[in-house]
């Protein structure tokens, strides 16, 4: 097999940044400023309250901000915990050929490396680039065809860490040898099935991710050694995740296209095999008006991947909601929008809501695409509504623009921070890389 961490290893510690394209470095920040806002309106969840009490009673030096919040820890759990919050409302971005949500490790990371040790907001933006880059190409290998990886295991948690590591190695200045030290050690971590989905252990697998990737670069900096082809090797991560693995993959084209450009940034906060769903429900209440009670069924036309992840009838509270493609048909056709007032648990507890999820049923069709869906809505007078979507709001065909993202950004961050202090953090989040100590950056994310 040919070295494929050395090979990603040696480009990771050779890129510069003025060497990437414009338009690469743009959609880093673009990644970079959604990830802000994710973070932000993600900070005081439930489950994120109870995974920090937990936390606190082991945590070490209480010295890296956690985004929205006044506590600080240790570098290692401020980095799960600034994971955490990103996914926390299902807000985050999405590579689609992966599945995975790529930034959120690596800022994560890289926003505690920055409180470590002098870092420049150039120098952040770069390492994210490179961490995205290289998880996704490595998740590449158990995606790309004839690869196959089993559904149940989550990208998130596979891949999530290799990103974190890179970026905070690129950070680390390690050399070849040592930031192959650093995806190996990742590698090893690699962890999360998706039977988790849903609750609130979905949520743990990339903050744990993010985790131990910046342990990783941290042991492989202080000379804790691992084998050098973690990746590739005959028992490595490659074959023991995918039947067959396809290794070309992660090389191709190295340095000349960028996987960071195929982001999709989420308009709504749900899972993205959901938003074709909501996308086509939307144009449906602009057809016609009517409420809940006039829905007889609502029959959808899935891509298959859809309804393995997100067929869920019966969602108990928020955190299910945000995964139950039932519950966003519904919601979106009731309220006509879709955003977190969506998934309240007062709407998704709602016993009309509850009933038309019943009326909701789905056929699986391999010609659909991930980001296409078919909806039929009939009402109980007989008529019949339908729409179709090729490519969802957010994807690669149809992206967020630079004031969507703006706008997304700027209501996440009114969550938690008075209004002027929202403003200027989304302000500053725009400039990151012009910022000579992105430290300073960081202290400011703090309530």
């Amino acid at each position: 097999m040919p070295p494929i961490t050395r090979h990603l290893a040696r480009y990771a510690v050779g890129s510069r940044y003025e060497d990437l394209p414009p338009e690469v470095r743009h959609e880093g920040l673009r990644a970079f400023v959604n990830y802000i806002g994710c973070a932000a309106g993600g900070s005081h969840e439930a489950h994120v309250e109870l995974m920090l009490k937990f936390l606190t009673e082991f945590n070490g030096a209480a010295d890296t901000t956690l985004i929205g919040r006044r506590e600080k820890l240790d570098a290692l759990n401020a980095t799960f915990i600034n994971c955490m919050t990103s996914a926390a409302l299902a807000f985050n971005d999405t590579h689609y050929a992966t599945v995975a949500h790529p930034t959120s490790p690596v800022a994560a990371a890289l926003l505690a490396m920055a409180q470590r040790q002098k870092v420049s907001g150039q120098d952040l933006l770069h390492a994210l680039i490179l961490g995205v880059e290289i998880q996704c190409r490595v998740g590449s290998i158990l995606t790309t065809p004839p690869a196959e990886s089993a559904v149940g295991l989550s990208m998130q948690g596979l891949v999530g860490g290799i990103g974190a590591a890179v970026a905070a190695g690129k950070l680390l200045q390690l050399d070849e040898a040592g930031m192959v030290t650093a995806i190996g050690h990742a590698a090893n971590q690699s962890a999360g099935i998706r039977q988790g989905q849903s609750t609130d252990a979905s949520h743990f697998s990339p903050a744990h991710a993010a985790r131990c990737g910046l342990q990783a670069a941290l042991l492989a900096a202080r000379g804790f050694e691992c084998s050098a082809n973690m990746l590739e090797g005959p028992k490595g991560f490659a074959v023991s995740f995918a039947r067959p693995p396809n290794l070309e993959a992660a090389i191709a084209n190295l340095g000349q296209t960028f996987e960071i450009s195929t982001l999709a940034y989420k308009p709504y906060p749900a899972g993205v095999v959901i938003h074709s769903i909501i996308d086509a429900c939307r144009d449906i209440v602009s057809q016609k008006s009517f409420d809940g009670a006039q829905i007889e069924r609502i029959d959808l036309t899935l891509n298959p991947l859809a309804a393995k992840l997100t067929d869920l009838v019966e969602p108990k509270d928020r955190g299910q909601a945000l995964v139950s493609l039932q519950h966003w048909a519904v919601a979106t056709l009731v309220y006509k929008q879709a955003g977190i007032s969506e998934v309240a648990n007062s709407v998704v507890r709602d016993p009309a809501i509850s009933a038309l999820r019943k009326k909701v049923s789905y056929t699986n069709d391999d010609a659909v695409g991930r980001e296409a869906a078919h909806v039929r809505v009939t009402l109980k007078d007989g008529t019949t509504l339908t729409a179709s979507v090729q490519h969802c709001r957010g994807s690669v065909k149809r992206p967020l623009t630079d004031e969507d993202i703006k706008t997304k950004t700027r209501g996440q961050l009114h969550m938690v921070f008075a209004p002027n202090i929202a403003e200027s953090i989304l302000e500053q989040s725009w400039a990151i890389a012009s910022c000579a100590d992105a430290g300073v950056f960081c202290s400011r994310l703090s309530t």
